[in-house]
């Protein structure tokens, strides 16, 4: 019996060798699975204002009512995040990978059946992007979980997917338009979307696919810390991320009005787009790699490119030709890129790693609503004075406010109950660690966070 027992002990440690080996270096078809849906949700979020010509054009609709459809799809997009969290207790990640993918596929089914108002915000807005969290997310989590020294690299190429994406779609979806009509079009993204599902099987062969069950107490106290809200300064902060993403969709709505009514092709005005993406992805990365370096500083960086935004926001009502308004646009999309990079590593400078899955959880919440309601309001203000230059505007508006409590934020000292990243003793972030906080510090993982290993 002794023998076979040891017979048997040693077969066991012979099948974990493979796993812990994969725990190491994880399984980079995981990778491909989070590039495709970043690569897809933030492809098809860039081109919603592309979208809108158009179907002011197939339902007759104004603009105020048309912006619902993408601000619903980033609103659930983003704050589902805690939901994917919460479910992720009771079920494995590549089930909810695949349900995502299916849910996207079936909202836009849904908009080559029907282009009438409830059909899209439904399809498009609702299903697609909750089904778009779900399969992000998810994807994400399992990356985190599952890469321990390729971490960095692997999320890394993960997030790349969204620059890709913006860069891409809008070229792409510009030529299909033309060639298939808008109805055509949602039927051949909902087929691409489709795809999704199938890359959330790829999750299934990881061995962390569902985290451990906890208490419904720790599951409270993972989502809210008492100690955050009772900081003027976390407070502060999140009106800061409540503010400054509401102005970011606008110029994706607006900018491809603005082309139109000047007589400038959608070809161009999708050529612009792309360029905005490309100037976005590198802002992400380069204040990465110099934030780093100069941690007292990064709050008043942060500053700087919310009222950069805002001043090239105010231009483009006066911007006149093609050159002036991609020019702006890029350094409004650089700008942005950056701010949106540094809320992780501030979060983690002000309030510390033990609270950094909450306080980026409520931040993102946040950012949430904020991209949702951030065209409505701007339409509605646009449709009210007649000029559709309010938009930018009101963008600006929203950007100098999150300016001024941003002033007041750096100006507060965080209570000494939380902590804080020693910056003389730990250089954090370079350009991986700060992708890793991005991506993997929404929710709750088995492991604790900690800089990348070497």
């Amino acid at each position: 019996m002794g023998e076979e027992s040891l017979k048997r002990e040693t077969a066991e440690l012979e099948d974990d060798k493979p796993r812990k080996r994969g725990r190491a270096d994880g399984d980079w078809t995981t990778v491909l699975a989070g590039f495709m849906a970043n690569f897809c949700s933030s492809g098809i979020n860039s081109v919603f204002g592309l979208l809108y010509v158009e179907l002011e054009r197939e339902t007759g609709s104004d603009i105020l009512i048309l912006s619902w459809v993408g601000s619903l799809f980033i609103g659930f997009c983003l704050d589902s995040a805690p939901l994917v969290g919460i479910l992720a207790r009771y079920t494995s990640y590549w089930s909810l990978a695949v349900f995502g993918g299916l849910l996207t596929s079936v909202g836009f089914f849904l908009g080559f059946l029907s282009t009438s108002l409830p059909v899209l915000y439904l399809g498009l807005g609702v299903l697609s992007g909750f089904g778009f969290g779900l399969s992000s997310f998810s994807a994400m989590m399992v990356v985190g979980q599952t890469f321990t020294r390729r971490r960095p690299l692997a999320l890394g190429i993960c997030v790349s997917g969204v620059g890709v994406g913006t860069i891409v779609f809008p070229p792409l979806y510009t030529m299909l338009l033309e060639v298939y009509g808008i109805r055509g079009l949602f039927l051949i993204t909902a087929g691409l979307f489709l795809n999704n599902a199938a890359f959330g099987i790829f999750l299934r062969s990881t061995n962390h696919n569902k985290n451990p069950l906890v208490s419904s107490e720790s599951n409270r106290e993972s989502l809210v810390n008492p100690n955050l809200l009772k900081s003027p300064k976390f407070i502060l902060f999140i009106l800061v991320n409540f503010l400054f993403p509401l102005s970011s969709t606008i110029p994706f709505t607006y900018i491809p009005l603005k082309t139109t009514e000047q007589g400038i092709s959608l070809q161009l005005t999708a050529l612009l787009i792309s360029i905005s993406g490309i100037t976005s992805t590198t802002g992400r990365v380069v204040i990465g790699m110099i934030a780093g370096n100069v941690p007292r500083v990064r709050p008043w960086l942060f500053l700087v490119f919310l009222m950069v935004s805002g001043l090239t926001l105010n231009g483009l009502p006066f911007a006149e030709t093609y050159t002036s308004i991609a020019l702006l646009a890029s350094i409004f999309m650089l700008c942005t890129g950056a701010s949106f990079s540094l809320v992780p590593v501030l979060l983690l400078d002000m309030f510390g790693t033990d609270l950094l899955t909450c306080s980026l959880s409520l931040t993102y919440f946040m950012h949430g609503i904020g991209l949702m309601i951030g065209v409505p309001v701007a339409a509605s203000f646009c449709e009210t004075i007649g000029n559709n230059n309010w938009a930018f505007y009101v963008a600006s508006l929203s950007l100098y406010l999150s300016s001024a409590l941003m002033v007041a934020c750096n100006c507060l000292k965080a209570s000494g109950i939380f902590a804080q990243v020693d910056s003389s003793t730990k250089k954090f972030p370079d350009v991986e660690s700060n992708i890793e906080a991005i991506n993997i510090s929404v929710i709750d993982l088995p492991e604790p966070l900690g800089p990348p290993a070497a």
